[in-house]
């Protein structure tokens, strides 16, 4: 096809038709085309103040979906296939980072209680996905998979259970958060993290928590 030919007459196209095309084009690409092409625009923050239950019910329904199956594509491994990664599990690591993303906005603006409750919808999912629970499929697959970087994902969550959790409820909260980055070197840094956002009586109820069940922390930075 010619390239040029093409720009011509997709300038002389209406609003409305280029994005038929668009919509066309979009379901013929694959899960990394459309990270190459859409994924800076999709970065940009959603600034209206309305989105915080949008965004929770966004994550709810992207757990519902997930466990019922939506995102489970398995095929039969073999040596010339291993290191595919079907389109579905593409899609739900893709969904999963702009949830995250959202999320993290809402603790940006404020919305202290609506990022919290679509980040513990979001980790509990993740721990399922870390389980091995038959969420999605591919040989080899892992949070490392998470597009964006995730102990700024962790700031926000933590930052956000600061806020609005009373002691307790925090040192329930964040102990499993700790536990897991103890399994994975440290990596989001999770207990500074929560000594930095917290409270006197969040971290006296939080040190009592990691020396009874003695948890691995690392709090350099």
């Amino acid at each position: 096809m010619d390239k040029d030919a093409l720009f011509k007459l997709l300038k002389r196209q209406t609003k409305v038709t280029l994005l038929d095309l668009l919509q066309a084009a979009y379901y013929e690409t694959s899960s990394q085309q459309k990270r190459h092409i859409f994924g800076e625009l999709m970065k940009k923050p959603k600034r209206s103040k309305a989105v915080g239950q949008f965004v929770v019910k966004e994550s709810e329904n992207f757990y519902k979906d997930s466990l019922a199956g939506v995102y489970y594509a398995p095929f039969d491994i073999n040596s010339k296939n291993f290191s595919h990664i079907p389109d579905e599990t593409e899609e739900w690591f893709e969904k999963l980072g702009d949830l995250l993303q959202s999320s993290t906005q809402l603790t940006k603006e404020n919305e202290h209680i609506s990022a919290v409750e679509s980040f513990k919808i979001l980790y509990e999912l993740i721990a399922k996905m870390e389980r091995g629970e038959e969420i999605i499929f591919a040989d080899e697959c892992g949070s490392w998979m998470i597009p964006g970087n995730e102990e700024d994902f962790l700031d926000a969550y933590i930052s956000s259970l600061a806020e609005v959790k009373m002691a307790e409820e925090y040192t329930k909260i964040v102990i499993p958060l700790i536990k897991r980055d103890s399994y994975s070197s440290f990596c989001n840094k999770v207990y500074s993290l929560a000594v930095k956002h917290c409270n006197q009586e969040q971290k006296k109820s939080l040190l009592v928590a990691i020396k009874e069940q003695n948890i691995k922390i690392k709090s350099s930075r």
